[in-house]
């Protein structure tokens, strides 16, 4: 996965970059002119040895970006290459009932700088967070194969949710988010985003 410096602009070339996680890499962060290297960013399992995230993105202000892995989101400081500034877990054990389980392949920031973000994961379910606060706020289910899109609308309003295999796009009220408000049908029949 990769993501774009969410204040990026063309006249200023220290804004243009993005970052990139991949598998049995570390996550990189380029250089958009030149394609160069410009810091490496490294998360460590319990046996501390190297593991990949599967989903990355930038909170609204650009000097953090969370990362997706197994039941947790880690947390980077964009100023200080290395390690995980902070370590989130979105479920206490792989066979626990409470929080949000599976891998977590997708998240999305809201644009009004609430804090708030979706996390989407390949167990079918979106978990709702805000940045300073521990824990889930909202689960989310409704999709029958493993979620692989979350978006805010740009006023933050609204949550759109897509999955694998689903031929549904569900749209969610942010403020409430205990119904759908629409479904949009598309065609899903592979794996594929």
């Amino acid at each position: 996965d990769y993501c774009w410096y969410p204040l990026m602009n063309s006249a200023s070339p220290v804004t243009c970059c993005f970052v990139s996680t991949s598998r049995d890499h570390p996550i990189h962060m380029w250089d958009a002119y030149d394609g160069s290297l410009r810091a490496t960013y490294t998360a460590r399992n319990h046996l501390d040895e190297l593991t990949s995230g599967f989903s990355i993105a930038f909170e609204p202000t650009g000097t953090r970006f969370y990362c997706g892995f197994e039941r947790t989101v880690r947390v980077f400081d964009v100023s200080r290459p290395g390690l995980a500034i902070a370590t989130r877990a979105t479920s206490k054990t792989r066979r626990s009932r409470e929080g949000q389980r599976g891998i977590i392949s997708c998240i999305d920031f809201s644009p009004d700088y609430s804090g708030l973000y979706a996390a989407g994961s390949f167990a079918g379910s979106t978990g709702l967070y805000v940045e300073n606060t521990p824990g889930l706020i909202a689960l989310l289910g409704g999709h029958t194969g493993g979620v692989t899109q979350v978006r805010f609308s740009h006023d933050g309003l609204y949550l759109f949710t897509a999955a694998r295999c689903d031929g549904r796009i569900l749209l969610w009220d942010a403020r409430n988010t205990c119904e759908v408000l629409a479904s949009f049908e598309r065609r899903a029949g592979t794996n594929q985003r």
